[in-house]
């Protein structure tokens, strides 16, 4: 029997959920065998314990999950960064939810709307709306306006909101290198640099966005801090979001260089020194607008 034969039907919100749970997995990095738990998942993100049971038996059949009669535990090898897109393909309410986050970023959707608007523009049932709408509400994406619709919250669609999003990371990351709370892995700080110099000559667009947000997605955790590491994690999930990708090969081996000079840093306990390198990249990165941020002609 096939493993779709085996691995259960999931309903929308399951396979979106999925979608998210297998990013998670892999990005975490847990190590070969720890177990992973139903409530673990659930606060993670804050659902019910019944779609994640589904999910996570769904996400064994595919690799993401090793089942045994205790529970669920990490694989022995987890599938590489990227590949939840093409282990578990996209739910019409993703689709959705691309398609207002490309719209939004490209200014072609108001920045207030109603539901009415939105369900004749992208041909979809209120009901689904609803559910897209709510998960970019989760993501800090729209808030339901005063009275009546919705609206969009700032987000990276922009010159001035990107070079915003910047500033806020400089003043952020780095400074949690040097909070009392920091504690670096070092075991784990390897593993990153393996994958950092892994990618360095990859061709997958996708592969190196999750790549480049699992690194400071790491960092900002090593400071224990839940404030701080919400915030950085916002902030992958708004360029997840906005982000049309691309390959700049000169880019990209200067990106990894610096990544793999801050671990280095972190690994000598030298983390006065990797905050200033990491301010110094992401003081590089605000410089350069991407396409979905630059002004339309």
């Amino acid at each position: 029997m096939s493993a779709n034969d085996e691995e259960p039907r999931l309903s929308a919100k399951q396979a979106e959920l999925a979608a998210r749970m297998a990013s998670y997995l892999v990005a975490a990095r847990f190590p070969p065998g720890q177990r992973v738990t139903e409530e673990q998942l659930c606060k993670e993100f804050r659902v019910s314990r019944s779609p994640v049971r589904a999910v996570m038996q769904f996400l064994s059949t595919r690799g993401f999950l090793t089942q045994a009669e205790r529970g669920y535990f990490a694989p022995d090898r987890m599938p590489e960064l990227g590949s939840a897109s093409a282990l578990i393909p996209k739910s019409a309410d993703q689709q959705l939810l691309d398609a207002i986050s490309r719209d939004r970023s490209r200014d072609l959707v108001p920045e207030q709307f109603t539901e009415a608007e939105f369900m004749r523009r992208y041909d979809v049932p209120r009901s689904q709306l609803l559910r897209v709408l709510n998960r970019l509400s989760l993501d800090g994406v729209v808030e339901p306006a005063p009275g009546h619709g919705w609206y969009f919250l700032p987000t990276l669609n922009s010159p001035e909101t990107y070079r915003d999003s910047y500033r806020f990371r400089i003043l952020i990351e780095p400074q949690s290198m040097l909070e009392p709370t920091f504690l670096a892995d070092k075991p784990l700080l390897r593993q990153m640099r393996e994958d950092q110099m892994s990618m360095a000559s990859s061709s997958d667009a996708r592969q190196l966005f999750e790549l480049n947000a699992s690194f400071h997605e790491t960092l900002a955790g090593f400071s224990h801090n839940s404030f701080i590491i919400e915030a950085v994690r916002r902030h992958s999930r708004l360029r997840r979001l906005n982000e049309q990708l691309a390959l700049d090969r000169a880019r990209i081996r200067k990106r990894i260089g610096e990544h793999v000079a801050i671990i280095d840093a972190l690994l000598e306990d030298q983390r006065e020194w990797a905050a200033s390198l990491l301010k110094h990249h992401l003081e590089i990165a605000s410089q350069i607008t991407p396409a979905f941020a630059a002004p339309i002609d």
